[in-house]
């Protein structure tokens, strides 16, 4: 096969495989119930805008922009559930795009195939595209600013600092964690200009300008962290398995499956990937060095930045979900390093692939046989009850699906001590809080 028949197949395969993508994130994206997250931005999509970042100060543990987004986008849609799972399918779409043009910027051109593989088939990558939650937008953005970061290295143009710039602002106000992604572009590009003077200036002056686009909100992020310290804590703190477990579900993210198959396998999966991480130090030279270096910087100094402040807190202060910005990052070291030459490297490079391929089948599996079935619950409770009745919930996980989506005509009350630090009382249009 000559150089152009190559380069004409991998271009057609690579184009598949986005097409195979989008389509994986379009697939049953109805087809599972509505969980209490989805139910929290439902709820406050529909808060009047006049109050709508009162609320999110109080209910979430977010800048309020994917709300504010929501609050305009659901009025296009009858069904809401759609809704919102739609505008993640499709920013699940445009970032697995933008992550081929990322992928062809960094890796060397062996390597890209694999690497869109692995991010058009992860099961994480469909789970956050399938879910109506904040999380496949801040995946889109970081995918670009990341291809920015990485540009601004090669030619620092104005216009690429403006839109850089533009960027780390749009992902400060769509989630706090979003800074540590900002921080690890600052170590990079010092790095790399600890002689250029200038070029640090603008590096400086761009995330200045991003702190004060941001800066409107930071007095209610100063109210809104120790509104919901316990919500927080209940992430697991970064601990050698849970570090492990959190890399691992991003090549194997199974949803309502990881019930009941053994816990051991997202941390093998993280393990396997830290010793391709770690095989990344000592491999390559020239651009594979330098994307070698590039994502290793990506992946540890975001863990770093965070043990330290978990140490200052003295608590967890994450949740896996958090490390979204992560997995490009992720996906392309695994590419780079197991799309070498080598025997070895072949079998560990088809075990991937299977590996992630099995995640997708276990997603999709979990969304069709295990699941709460919350409309066939809503069904039965409107036949076998009086519209009159009201529901009483002991505990949250039903309450905001319920009310804001199965059985909105209902009456739905949640006992004080469940809805403990979150502000359901002044949902409107009716107090649904009862005293125990």
């Amino acid at each position: 096969m000559d150089a152009d028949v190559r380069q004409k197949y991998r271009l057609s395969t690579l184009s598949v495989l986005i097409l195979a993508g989008a389509a994986l994130r379009l697939l049953f994206l109805r087809g599972r119930s509505l969980w209490f997250d989805e139910g929290t931005t439902l709820m406050l999509s529909r808060v009047p805008l006049s109050a709508l970042f009162d609320f999110v100060v109080r209910d979430e543990v977010m800048p309020p922009l994917y709300h504010l987004l929501m609050h305009i986008w659901l009025r296009f849609f009858t069904d809401p559930l759609l809704g919102i799972r739609l505008f993640s399918a499709l920013c699940g779409i445009a970032a697995l795009a933008a992550f081929r043009r990322l992928a062809e910027r960094i890796l060397p051109e062996r390597a890209r195939l694999l690497a869109v593989f692995l991010a058009a088939f992860s099961s994480y990558w469909i789970h956050l595209a399938q879910d109506g939650r904040v999380y496949a937008l801040l995946i889109l953005i970081s995918v670009l600013i990341t291809t920015d970061a990485f540009d601004l290295d090669e030619r620092p143009t104005p216009r690429l600092w403006a839109r850089y710039a533009a960027l780390a602002a749009f992902g400060l106000w769509t989630h706090y964690y979003f800074a540590v992604l900002l921080a690890t572009h600052a170590a990079w590009l010092v790095f790399r200009w600890r002689h250029s003077r200038r070029e640090l200036a603008h590096l400086v002056a761009a995330h200045a300008a991003a702190g004060l686009l941001f800066l409107p909100w930071a007095g209610s992020f100063l109210r809104q962290f120790p509104l919901h310290r316990h919500i927080i804590a209940n992430g697991d703190a970064l601990t050698l398995r849970h570090t492990l477990d959190l890399y691992g579900t991003m090549f194997f993210d199974v949803g309502f499956l990881g019930l009941v198959l053994p816990a051991w396998i997202a941390p093998a999966a993280g393990g396997a990937f830290a010793i391709v991480a770690a095989a990344a130090v000592r491999g390559g030279t020239g651009q594979e060095r330098r994307a070698a270096v590039f994502c290793l910087a990506h992946i540890a100094i975001p863990f770093v930045l965070i043990a330290l402040v978990e140490a200052w807190c003295g608590r967890p202060v994450t949740q896996s979900r958090f490390f979204a910005p992560l997995s490009p990052v992720v996906y392309l070291l695994t590419a780079l390093v197991l799309a070498s030459p080598g025997a070895g490297r072949r079998v560990l490079r088809l075990s991937c692939e299977a590996l992630v391929a099995a995640g997708a089948v276990g997603w999709f599996t979990s969304v069709r046989l295990i699941d709460p079935h919350l409309g066939a619950l809503a069904a039965s409770i409107r036949a076998a009850t009086a519209p009159s009745l009201p529901l009483v919930y002991l505990d949250t996980y039903y309450y905001l699906p319920m009310r804001a989506y199965y059985l909105p005509e209902r009456r739905h009350y949640l006992v004080a001590r469940a809805a403990e630090g979150m502000d359901y009382a002044s949902y409107p249009p009716y107090d649904g809080v009862l005293d125990d």
